[in-house]
């Protein structure tokens, strides 16, 4: 009896050593999920950015030879390398099976450019599984110990948590949920972009919800290289300039304009400039740099000359002219996700070199507006009031969906424009909002927070093993008495026998 008794106990402290295990893992993530979503009705002034560390963590399973066919993630992978700059540092990362450090963080140089594109090129779709928790376990790595203000990982993958079996998703669900806080205590922010309507695209968003990123769905080979464009202005918070249908005006505070045309395949830009010289991807002047790709030209225009420049639009989606300039324009707001139906207020000012603008006369000069469009598609005008030398504004996204905030500033000489991507999203429970407001009316249907949606399934995947390995217990416990009965009743028996002998 004392070996079945040791034997219980032993497998009983297993299982109640794995419940305790997936218990703290679940705790973890809720307990960290406040303090890695940002505050939404603040941020940073972006004014003293000096640079990103970012690690481009990209799918490189076989379900990707059909979601991504022309393997746009690659070539929009080279289009954000692009957008940056040489203060910042990326790391390139493929996984699948497992997870494999193609590029680690190095500055965006020239010198590194020819690095940087051939560790995207050995990105293949030929792997069996999607281990994502070995991916952001590898970008953790690479960024841990990084002391970069901004530090970011980018996940671009088509599925979920796939290992070839239910007890190794639950396992990897259940470290990735230990990983989290870890990401979230250095700093790191994790945002997601999910390919095509058959990824899990609810378990990508509510790990960039989790890790206060980014979240966006690509359902066009087009989408990916517009959601990098939005990832760009989201990490470094560029100046640009607005387009007025076709073209755009060019002041002269500004020093290099880097103009992004999404394009219909098959189709040619040409850019004019205001003395009517045209530029063209085989043709262009001495101060410009072109990158053609099928969907999208990249063209960069150093000491460009001011007045109004053209471009011929194919599409009307996701066009850009990031600038620089002293002269910039900047929001307090720049979230990636709110509430729908909870008030969101900020501000809005103009600087120079860094400073905010205060000069009355000046500021009488120049007018400023905002916009807010929606889901729907439509857009509607936000007003803005007048405080000092900025700008307030307060508005409600009325319904869940992707929304664009657009900012803008226009003076005789001069406009600059600060579009804002984010998502509204439904609130969290109360236990976890981030605003304190009065109390809505409970509903009837109470719903699971985030957090509980993403980690629900791996906690029934423990107890179900968990449940198992009990019942195993019992059984061979049974069976070793059931053994043990029968060897005293034959022992017996001999004795008896024996004794008749």
């Amino acid at each position: 009896m004392k070996k079945s008794g040791f034997l219980f106990l032993v497998l009983f402290f297993f299982c109640s050593l794995t419940v305790s295990f997936a218990d703290s893992n679940y705790a973890q993530v809720k307990n960290i999920l406040p303090a890695a979503h940002p505050d939404i009705q603040k941020s940073d002034s972006p004014s003293g950015n000096k640079g990103s560390d970012i690690v481009l963590l990209i799918d490189s399973s076989g379900s990707m030879r059909i979601t991504d066919p022309h393997e746009t993630r690659k070539t929009a992978a080279k289009l954000f390398i692009s957008l940056l700059g040489s203060e910042d540092r990326i790391a390139i990362i493929s996984f699948g099976d497992t997870a494999r450090l193609l590029m680690p963080l190095s500055p965006d140089t020239r010198e590194n450019h020819d690095g940087f594109i051939s560790a995207i090129n050995k990105i293949s779709s030929r792997e069996f599984s999607t281990n994502i928790y070995d991916g952001v376990k590898k970008g953790y790595d690479e960024l841990k110990t990084s002391s970069a203000k901004k530090k970011v990982v980018i996940l671009l993958t088509d599925g979920e948590m796939a290992l070839g079996s239910k007890d190794k998703d639950a396992a990897a669900l259940g470290s990735l949920a230990a990983l989290l806080p870890e990401l979230a205590k250095s700093g790191i922010t994790l945002s997601s972009i999910a390919f095509s309507e058959l990824a899990d695209a609810k378990f990508l968003e509510d790990l960039a919800k989790a890790c206060g990123g980014f979240f966006s769905l690509a359902l066009t080979e087009n989408d990916i290289n517009v959601i990098f464009a939005e990832m760009f202005e989201k990490i470094r918070s560029p100046d640009e300039v607005p387009f007025d249908g076709n073209s755009f005006i060019i002041d002269k505070d500004i020093k290099e304009a880097t103009v992004f045309v999404s394009k219909k395949a098959g189709t040619t830009t040409t850019l004019v400039e205001p003395s009517g010289m045209k530029n063209t991807p085989v043709r262009f002047g001495k101060n410009i740099r072109w990158f053609e790709t099928r969907l999208f030209d990249l063209i960069t225009v150093t000491e460009p000359a001011p007045g109004k420049w053209k471009v011929n639009l194919s599409t009307e989606d996701g066009n850009r002219v990031f600038v620089i300039t002293d002269l910039s324009l900047r929001s307090s707001f720049d979230s990636n996700f709110v509430n729908d139906n909870e008030k969101v207020k900020g501000e809005a000012w103009l600087e120079r070199d860094g400073v905010t603008l205060k000069e009355k006369d000046f500021l009488d000069q120049v007018s400023f507006s905002a916009e807010l469009a929606g889901p729907d598609g439509k857009s509607s005008k936000i007003p803005l009031q007048a405080n000092g030398p900025s700008f307030s504004f307060a508005f409600e996204a009325p319904e869940k969906g992707d929304y664009n905030f657009t900012l803008l500033a226009e003076g005789k000489t001069f406009r600059r424009t600060k579009i804002v991507p984010f998502m509204s999203v439904e609130p969290p429970p109360v236990s976890q909002a981030v605003h304190k407001g009065p109390s809505a009316p409970e509903s009837k249907e109470k719903k699971a927070a985030p957090s509980d949606i993403l980690w629900e399934h791996a906690l029934i995947r423990f107890g179900f093993v968990n449940g198992v390995l009990m019942a195993a217990a019992c059984t061979i416990l049974l069976a070793w008495k059931a053994a043990n009965i029968i060897r005293n009743r034959k022992t017996k028996n001999r004795k008896m026998a024996s004794k008749k002998k």
